[in-house]
């Protein structure tokens, strides 16, 4: 770069932070889009609600992962959103296993509790992860960053 020519320098600086304004203001304004205030009245934005199915008392495991749901939706609704995947990975053909099943269909037939654990009931910065009464029922509202914990008996 010693001898290339200040103007050449200047349209390669240029073009790279024209690239990286292309990849970061889409990114940044993916919350602002799908905000609880809508433009229109019909508009709908998405939450992100943390899902825990806890299988401990069965022997299993607890799995946890972040679930993106429309808005108004309940947690019924979430059970048919969030997908379980086949987690098998041994050998070649199970690598490119890819089967999967709404959480509702997993559950079909098992006896479980779901609780809802609201996002305004939680403290930041402490360590529980719940600080607040928690509702049970499969037709609660959920609202962003709430906690579903969905325990199997």
């Amino acid at each position: 770069m010693a001898n290339v020519s200040w103007g050449k320098k200047l349209l390669a600086i240029a073009v790279a932070c024209c690239a990286c304004a292309m990849i970061a203001v889409p990114a940044y304004a993916f919350y602002y889009v799908h905000s609880d205030e809508g433009v229109q009245v019909e508009s709908k934005g998405v939450y992100e609600v943390t899902c825990v199915l806890d299988e401990t008392a069965q022997g299993g495991a607890i799995r946890s992962e972040l679930v993106i749901v429309p808005e108004g939706s309940t947690v019924k609704d979430l059970l048919n959103e969030d997908v379980m995947s086949s987690e098998n990975q041994n050998g070649l053909e199970a690598i490119h296993n890819y089967d999967a099943t709404s959480l509702a269909d997993y559950l079909a037939g098992k006896q479980y509790t779901a609780t809802v654990y609201a996002a305004e009931t939680q403290k930041p910065g402490t360590q529980t992860t719940h600080d607040g009464q928690g509702t049970t029922g499969e037709d609660i509202q959920l609202n962003r960053y709430d906690n579903v914990v969905i325990k199997v008996a």
